[in-house]
């Protein structure tokens, strides 16, 4: 029971991990013995988290990848197999949003958020999925958002892109699960983080969204990466097709 979260010998690949909750979630599994893969599209900040990293003796590379270039996800996973050998566990943390209305949505909006949160993760989840099948072993986790489950009046295109990973998570977790191969979904609320800085920047919006959730505060990102180490560890060795939403209960409250 004392090695349920023990992540020694895997090999865990994070996109989005130059900062926010991708890089806490590349930190915290590093912390648990797994080797670390660093990658985002920012060169100098995937290198300024490794030698964060390696002074606290986390065994990491760095591998930029823009996502939305197919022979560049195609170099990330060489590269990673090449020094680390297979994929174990695979954490998904790229993402953009752009803000407007419905009848804003455009071909070229819908297209490039579509390209950059769902079809890279696709594709990149198709590279890695083959040797998790021959080791009948392997771990995915989509950083979906609490607007996959929720309405939204401007963030409509981003959370049907979110969705749409809730829904690819239980689509690998079905066909995939008799080859113990586990996915997952992690669908964050408002986290202390750049990307949320326009809404955690404004005090009238956060005053009435800290109002609506009954831990009244927002999240950090270390208590988003608990869960993926939960999900990737043998903790979480029965949890599949699951979309864990971790947004201090703004979801479940009624507001009181």
């Amino acid at each position: 029971m004392t090695d349920l979260f023990d992540l020694s010998g895997k090999v865990a690949l994070i996109t989005g991990s130059s900062s926010g909750m991708g890089k806490a979630i590349a930190h915290l599994l590093g912390l648990h013995g797994a080797k670390i893969v660093i990658s985002s599209n920012d060169k100098t900040a995937c290198e300024n988290v490794l030698a964060e990293f390696q002074a606290e003796n986390i065994n990491a590379m760095a591998i930029p990848c823009d996502v939305s270039e197919k022979e560049q996800i195609d170099f990330l996973v060489n590269e990673t197999e090449k020094t680390f050998g297979n994929i174990d566990i695979l954490v998904n943390c790229v993402g953009i949003a752009m803000a407007g209305s419905f009848l804003d949505i455009d071909a070229e909006s819908f297209e490039k958020t579509m390209q950059i949160n769902v079809q890279s993760a696709i594709y990149l989840t198709k590279k890695v999925i083959p040797k998790m099948q021959a080791q009948k072993d392997g771990v995915i986790i989509y950083l979906s958002s609490l607007s996959s489950v929720r309405g939204n009046k401007f963030l409509g295109l981003y959370g049907i892109s979110k969705a749409g990973l809730a829904q690819l998570a239980r689509n690998l977790a079905v066909e995939f699960g008799p080859d113990n191969i586990r996915a997952n979904a992690i669908s964050p609320g408002v986290i202390d983080t750049e990307f949320a800085k326009p809404m955690t920047t404004n005090p009238e919006v956060m005053a009435k969204r800290v109002a609506l959730t009954p831990l009244r505060r927002i999240g950090k990102v270390e208590e988003v990466a608990g869960v993926a180490l939960l999900l990737a560890s043998k903790a979480g060795g029965f949890i599949t097709g699951q979309n864990i939403i971790i947004d201090g209960g703004t979801t479940i409250s009624d507001g009181n």
